[in-house]
């Protein structure tokens, strides 16, 4: 197989960033020497402290711990097919600036995810997500090709300063699985309890998601169906109730079932919500009842 990732022997290659935090104190000091008010020198290095701690010293800090999780072994490690891998650019509004003359200029940003399995265990994240370049968000040019059907040994943890994501420490790539492979059970990774009806949801939505997790859990698409309210946005497109079909193969697909029966919704407003492999499934009291309402994914907890 091959090595296309190795947090423990990468060095932190990010010292270009210095640039900043150094432009930042030059400033300062011609200020200091220049200024009639002290205040501005003072603001110039406030400003330099920020650019050092956000460009230099918290990428180090995050290479640091993540290179010391893959020297040390503190990672789990899980083998075996990929699928369901998905690349995607999202494009949002960031603002509007104003320029010469009167005219406005509309800002947007774009930021790409990637997400794929390995055996049954979930990846997502986004590229170039993280401080460091210590865990794998495939953001090389060109990106590393990943395509469904390769098989896959990776090494990762889960996060507790970016909310538990899986940050891959080590991936190995191959087209095809090897000889005898067979998949790796991940079992130190900690499962989701099962929400358990009436504990701490309200006695019809309690109803509402022992029916959905039990029938999303046994694969029965047929039962699933009414318990989604139409139309139903998903990727850019009003789907109706008969394009269902389409909708499952995608928000239900096998590897996804276990996560979902599983899951423990949580309340967001008027709403419960789950969450697996970074995406978002939210559920809506209806005029006829609960349903799936929405589906969206979770970029902010893959950042």
């Amino acid at each position: 197989m091959r090595v296309v990732h190795d947090a423990g022997a990468m060095p932190f290659d990010q010292w270009v960033m210095l640039a900043f935090p150094l432009a930042g104190i030059a400033l300062t000091l011609w200020l200091w020497k220049t200024a009639e008010r002290r205040l501005w020198w003072k603001l110039a290095a406030g400003f330099a402290l920020f650019l050092g701690l956000l460009t230099v010293a918290l990428p180090y800090a995050d290479h640091d711990r993540v290179q010391a999780r893959a020297i040390a072994g503190e990672v789990t490690t899980v083998e075996g097919p990929i699928n369901g891998h998905r690349r995607w650019t999202e494009r949002s509004f960031a603002g509007s600036s104003r320029g010469v003359g009167v005219t406005t200029f509309d800002r947007y940003k774009e930021t790409t995810y990637e997400y794929f399995y390995i055996g049954d265990m979930p990846f997502t994240f986004i590229v170039g997500g993280y401080p460091s370049h210590a865990s794998f968000t495939n953001a090389a040019d060109p990106p590393v090709a990943i395509a469904d059907g390769m098989w896959a040994r990776a090494k990762f943890f889960r996060d507790d300063w970016y909310n538990d994501e899986r940050r891959i420490t080590r991936l190995e790539l191959a087209p095809a699985p090897p000889a005898g492979a067979r998949p790796l059970s991940p079992v130190s990774v900690p499962q989701a309890p099962p929400a358990k009806a009436g504990s701490n949801l309200p006695p019809d939505f309690a109803a509402f998601w022992e029916g959905f997790a039990a029938a999303v859990g046994r694969g029965d698409a047929a039962a699933v169906r009414p318990l989604v309210a139409f139309p139903f946005h998903f990727d850019s497109h009003e789907l109706g109730a008969d394009e269902f079909g389409s909708l499952w193969m995608s928000l239900f697909a096998a590897p996804l079932r276990p996560c979902i029966a599983a899951a423990a919704p949580v309340r967001e407003g008027d709403r419960y919500v789950i969450f697996c492999a970074g995406y978002g499934y939210y559920f809506a009291k209806t005029a006829s009842g609960w349903k799936l309402a929405e589906f969206l994914a979770d970029g902010e907890a893959m950042q």
